[in-house]
């Protein structure tokens, strides 16, 4: 039966059979050195402990090969989509052939936008979330502000 205390809490935390995967994480501490209890997920979540071992063997590589990064090293650069293609279609549920990891959230945007975004002078309004990323609002104001349209009346 679910309950609402903190003892039921850690009793299914202690039953989860992923808990162990807790400590592959950096948790930030607050001024006490208590761990805090961090539910952000949207942006930047928890560090993975093994990052700082992967940007280093990037920046190894960027020291040891120059350009040449982009075909050699450890995982050359040019065809780094191609390494995140099978995990990112079982993420997803998706086949292979349709997905492609590129760019950031606002970067794709723009590109979603320039390539569907087809406003008439009846239809151009576009809905975004309140509280998006402010690169990403700007993102869609600019695609309203390119086609004639009012930023500000078109969001």
């Amino acid at each position: 039966m679910y309950k609402t205390t903190y003892d039921f809490a850690t009793q299914l935390d202690n039953e989860d059979e992923l808990s162990h995967i807790r400590n592959n994480f950096h948790i930030p501490k607050d001024n006490n050195g208590k761990e805090w209890l961090y539910f952000t997920g949207n942006s930047l979540g928890l560090q993975p402990k093994t990052t700082k071992a992967y940007l280093q063997q990037e920046l190894d590589d960027w020291a040891n090969y120059g350009v040449e990064g982009h075909f050699e090293g450890e995982t050359p650069w040019l065809p780094y989509h191609e390494f995140l293609t099978e995990k990112m279609a079982k993420i997803v549920g998706a086949k292979p052939l349709e997905v492609v990891v590129m760019n950031t959230l606002t970067t794709n945007l723009h590109l979603l936008m320039v390539s569907f975004y087809q406003p008439t002078k009846r239809k151009y309004k576009i809905i975004i979330e309140s509280d998006a990323f402010p690169s990403d609002r700007y993102a869609v104001q600019s695609q309203l502000q390119f086609h004639g349209f009012d930023a500000d009346e078109g969001l």
